[in-house]
C-alpha cells in the first residue's frame, strides 16, 4: 500500500470530498491493509493493484461475518481504487455501492414526512437489505417496500414520497444549474448550456479515460448521447421540458439487440433492475423515486418548485425512461 501517496490524494480533495477528516484518513488506511491483508492470504505476491472484483466480494463476505459491510467501510476502498487507478476494483464497488442505502433513506423518509406511529404501522418490521446484497434479491425487498406504503398511503401520497427526492443529490450539488440559468437569456439558452456541459463531461472522461458513474465512454457512447438532445440535457416543447435519461450502461445497451436486455442496460435503478429479466412484478410508481431525482436540478436553477410527471420507463416495457417538467411561472418568457 502507499500509504503516503494515498492520503495526499485525499487531502488534495479532487477526485474525492474535500476536507476528510483525520481520522477517516486514518480508518481508510485500516481498511486498505485489511482488504490488501486478505489478497495476501491467497499469494504472497498479490496486491491492490492487481484485485478484481471476484475478491471484492469475497472480501465483503468477510466483513458481513461482523457487520462490518457497511457504506462507510467500503468507501475507503473505493477511493484507494480511485488512486491507484484499479479501474477492476473501482466499477465493482460502485455497482456495490450505488444504491445500497436506497431503501433505508426511504424509511427515513417515510418516517420524516408522515411520522413515527405511520412508519411502526407500515415498516416497522421491514429491515431494508445489507450493503452487498445481491441484487437479485432487491427487486423482491423493493416490492414488499412499495406494496406496504402504497397499501398505507395511498398512490397519491406514494408519488408524493419518492418526487422528494430522498436519492437525489443535495441542492447545494447542484449551484452550476442555478449559476448557468442565470447567466442564460431564456429557459431554451440554459438547456443548450446544460446540453454542451454534459457532453463536454462525457468527452472529457472518454479523454481521460475515467469513469461516468460506473462506466467508460467511447466514442459511440459520446455520439450517441451528443445526437440526442433529450439525453443531452432537455429539450423545451411549450411550458415544458422534455429529459430523457442517458442508459446506465452506454455502451452494453448500444451493442446489444435483444429488446430485453437492452431496457436492463438502460435501466438505472438497482432496486429494480433485475426484475427487468426475472419478470417479477414492480410497482409502477417507484419511477417516481427517478422522477424526483430528474427535477432536482431544475429546482435549483429556477428557485422554485418543478412539476414532473413520467412519460416513459424501462421498467414499465418502454424502450426509454422520459420524463417531462412544467416550467415555472415567471420562466416561461424569455428573459430581458
Amino acid at each position: 500500500m502507499n500509504e503516503r501517496g494515498f492520503r495526499e490524494f485525499l487531502k488534495e480533495g479532487k477526485r474525492v470530498p474535500k476536507n476528510i477528516s483525520a481520522s477517516t484518513i486514518r480508518s481508510h488506511v485500516r481498511m486498505v491493509e485489511e482488504f490488501e491483508g486478505s489478497l495476501k492470504g491467497r499469494g504472497p505476491k498479490r496486491g491492490f493493484d492487481d484485485a478484481k472484483e471476484r475478491d471484492v466480494r469475497s472480501f465483503i463476505k468477510h466483513l458481513a461475518k461482523d457487520g462490518r459491510n457497511t457504506f462507510d467501510d467500503l468507501i475507503a476502498l473505493l477511493r484507494y481504487a480511485r488512486f491507484s487507478d484499479n479501474k477492476d476494483v473501482e466499477i465493482a464497488l460502485l455497482i456495490v455501492l450505488d444504491g445500497s442505502s436506497i431503501l433505508g433513506i426511504l424509511c427515513d423518509t417515510v418516517k420524516s414526512e408522515h411520522g413515527e406511529g405511520v412508519f411502526e404501522e407500515l415498516l416497522g418490521d421491514f429491515t431494508p437489505p445489507p450493503v452487498g446484497t445481491s441484487f437479485k434479491r432487491l427487486p423482491k425487498a423493493t416490492s414488499d417496500f412499495m406494496e406496504r406504503i402504497e397499501s398505507g398511503l395511498g398512490v397519491k401520497k406514494t408519488r408524493e414520497l419518492l418526487l422528494t427526492g430522498p436519492h437525489a443529490a443535495p441542492p447545494e450539488h447542484h449551484t452550476e444549474e442555478r449559476r448557468m440559468f442565470e447567466a442564460s437569456k431564456d429557459v431554451d439558452d440554459y438547456l443548450r448550456r446544460r446540453r454542451e456541459k454534459f457532453v463536454g463531461e462525457l468527452r472529457d472522461h472518454m479523454v481521460k479515460g475515467t469513469l461516468f458513474f460506473t462506466q467508460p465512454i467511447d466514442q459511440d457512447a459520446l455520439d450517441f448521447v451528443e445526437g440526442n438532445p433529450e439525453i443531452a440535457g432537455g429539450v423545451r416543447k411549450g411550458n415544458w421540458i422534455y429529459c430523457t435519461k442517458v442508459p446506465y450502461m452506454i455502451i452494453e445497451h448500444l451493442k446489444e439487440k435483444d429488446p430485453k436486455l437492452r431496457r436492463y442496460y438502460y435501466c438505472h435503478c438497482p432496486l429494480a433492475r433485475e426484475s427487468i429479466l426475472s419478470g417479477e412484478e414492480m410497482s409502477r410508481n417507484l419511477c417516481y423515486c427517478s422522477a424526483g431525482y430528474e427535477k432536482r436540478p431544475f429546482e435549483v436553477a429556477f428557485g422554485k418548485p418543478v412539476k414532473v410527471v413520467v412519460k416513459k420507463s424501462v421498467l414499465w416495457g418502454d424502450d426509454v425512461c422520459r420524463f417531462a417538467l412544467e416550467i415555472p411561472e415567471g420562466h416561461r418568457v424569455k428573459k430581458a
